[in-house]
């Protein structure tokens, strides 16, 4: 009788105390290899605004949607996770986390990464990852690019901020990797994708970073499969070294030579630039519309400066500014390839340009092409204490558009 009740009594407490999943076996290199097959063919830009998606409707910034992916395919292979705390020192965060203990398991997950999501940031994927080394093994799906918060005085050596995540999605022949993001600030959006990075790693902390399994945290770097940090030798990296886009691009371009099967051809790489330039200022659309929708639905009152801060565009107008020269780089070397006297310019990637529509307002469009003069001229307003006519250079600023 008391062996009955004894397993009466675990059954009763297994039920009431489930773990987020129930976890079958440890992670191997092959389950590595499907993580990256998961991130290239299954985690797709909709995952959070699809409403036939189980994470529909999920607020996410960068890092959040970073570990989002890791802990759906942990939970789907029956994976575990460790994940850092910083509440509480060495402490962590995983599936065998009890308290949603009364919901569905696909719910549990889903409660889970909307949990974890006030607490992770690019500072615990500083933890939780680690280096990895650049070669055709390693080198795939499933790895980020992580750009750790800068402090005040390395942001005024850079011009940078710092402070973003992105998974590698895919890598093509000409070895182009296409990242896969969110951004801030938290929102339900759909995830960006961009081949053309604007950013190299400006500390040993940052640059191509693989996952930490769980077992492998307080063992050397150097004992991890995958570890190596050859990516701090290309292109004379040092820390806070390449801040020019030309360094910025040379530095990727030695990753990419070590990657590709071909060599690109010059319009492959103007349209990976244009296609950037079109999720550049997409995305500032989506954030000078919801920001001021923000601003009109409160009484006009201005944005707390923290979310203004979010909403304001300094970082991404740059990266736009840079990216359409940029085209004019391309074009200007081209030329020159070509024994052309005269300088290439913006101007030669007008047709291309001229493709992409950016929806500035509900209703209203620009093409790139039509944008790119705004750019130029410095017309662009990247606050978000201006109004949109303001912010897309309608009219100039003339104190704050709010109260």
């Amino acid at each position: 009788m008391s062996k009955l009740l004894a397993l009466f009594i675990l059954i009763l407490s297994t039920t009431a105390h489930g773990a987020v999943w129930t976890v079958t076996r440890s992670w191997t290199p092959a389950d590595e290899d499907r993580f990256a097959v998961f991130l290239e063919k299954e985690w797709q830009t909709d995952v959070f605004t699809n409403p036939q998606s189980k994470l529909y409707g999920i607020k996410t910034d960068c890092a959040d949607a970073v570990y989002a992916a890791r802990a759906v395919f942990a939970a789907r292979e029956g994976l575990p996770v460790q994940f850092s705390d910083v509440t509480r020192s060495g402490s962590y965060f995983t599936q065998a986390m009890t308290r949603w203990d009364s919901q569905p398991q696909d719910q549990r997950v889903r409660s889970f990464i909307i949990y974890i999501s006030d607490m992770v940031s690019t500072y615990t994927l500083e933890s939780d990852t680690y280096p990895v080394t650049i070669d055709k093994q390693y080198f795939k799906p499933g790895v980020i690019f992580l750009s750790p918060i800068l402090t005040e005085s390395q942001r005024r050596a850079t011009g940078f901020h710092g402070g973003h995540a992105e998974y590698i999605k895919s890598i093509d022949d000409i070895g182009f990797s296409e990242a896969i993001s969110s951004t801030s600030p938290k929102a339900v959006r759909t995830l960006s994708l961009n081949k053309n990075p604007y950013m190299a790693p400006f500390t040993l902390n940052g640059g191509f970073r693989k996952w930490r399994q769980p077992g492998q945290f307080g063992v050397s770097n150097s004992a991890l499969p995958g570890y190596g940090m050859d990516q701090f030798k290309l292109a004379d990296w040092a820390p806070l070294k390449l801040i020019t886009r030309r360094q910025i691009y040379q530095w990727h371009e030695s990753i990419r030579r070590l990657m590709r099967t071909r060599v690109p051809s010059f319009d492959e790489r103007v349209d990976i630039v244009v296609d950037s330039i079109c999720s550049l200022l997409t995305t500032r659309a989506e954030l000078v519309i919801d920001g001021w929708s923000k601003v009109t639905k409160n009484g006009n009152q201005c944005l707390p400066p923290d979310l203004a801060d979010e909403y304001s565009t300094d970082t991404r107008d740059q990266r736009i500014r840079g990216s359409y020269f940029q085209l004019g780089d391309l074009y200007d070397w081209k030329k020159r390839e070509d024994g052309d006297d005269i300088m290439g310019s913006v101007e030669d990637a007008q047709p291309k340009l001229e493709k992409c529509q950016i929806q500035y307002w509900p209703g209203r469009f620009m093409n790139t092409w039509e944008l790119w003069a705004r750019v130029r001229d410095g017309q662009l307003a990247s606050s978000a204490y201006y109004a949109p006519a303001v912010r897309w250079g309608f009219r100039a600023p003339n104190g704050k558009d709010c109260r």
